[in-house]
């Protein structure tokens, strides 16, 4: 192999969009998310496409999420459709079954919420210090 040649690793990598892989969760934030009218496989379609901030709770740049699967499509609506295209959105996606039996799971992760401040751990306050004595 020669210097410069890509090795496996680099080749078998999904570039620049988010992969999904059947029976395991994809966990990702996107943000900027829009409709598009595209041709693929020589028909027009209507591709889902975002820019993806996160993958799997790793930082990721220039990763797109996108998607024509109309079941897939079907199952983010409920998500992103009252939302701000350009909020940062957390979903969670498991593709089950392949081909024309695939199907989806999706959900939105919620940011945890903080326990109220009665609950909260403060922090031990020391103890005053003695006046100090004249001698």
């Amino acid at each position: 192999m020669t210097e410069n040649a890509p090795d496996w690793d680099e080749a078998t990598k999904s570039g620049n969009f988010v992969v999904l892989v059947q029976d395991e969760m994809k966990t990702v934030v996107i943000t900027n998310w829009r409709l598009e009218n595209v041709e693929k496989f020589g028909e027009p379609k209507i591709e889902l496409i975002a820019d993806t901030l996160e993958e799997d709770g790793e930082p990721v740049k220039d990763k797109i999420f996108s998607t024509v699967s109309m079941r897939l499509k079907n199952k983010l609506r409920p998500i992103l459709e009252n939302k701000n295209p350009l909020e940062k959105v957390k979903i969670s996606v498991i593709q089950i079954g392949e081909k024309y039996n695939t199907q989806y799971s999706c959900k939105e992760v919620l940011p945890e919420k903080e326990a109220p401040a009665d609950k909260k751990e403060l922090p031990e306050k020391e103890a005053p210090l003695a006046p100090e004595t004249a001698e």
